[in-house]
């Protein structure tokens, strides 16, 4: 069984003391959707992704650590 967590951003909000309707306020996106990035069930666009990248002082690829493996993105050459 995988336990690989889809993304960090839970952890990232969690450790800056905000809470989620503060994060989503800010961000200025639903609460909901902001869980649903959090748990892996929704991936933000990458407007959204550099948004969270801004707002949490973190690397997209901080982020979202098994992107880097799944293929999706790609290394540069």
């Amino acid at each position: 069984m995988d336990d690989e967590k889809p993304n960090t951003l839970l952890e990232t909000r969690k450790r800056a003391g905000l809470s989620r309707n503060r994060a989503a306020k800010d961000l200025g996106i639903d609460p909901k959707t902001l869980y649903r990035y959090e748990n892996g069930t929704q991936c933000p666009n990458v407007y959204t992704a550099i948004r969270l990248s801004d707002y949490y002082h973190r690397s997209i690829r901080e982020l979202f650590p098994s992107e880097q493996h799944s293929g999706r993105i790609s290394p540069t050459e």
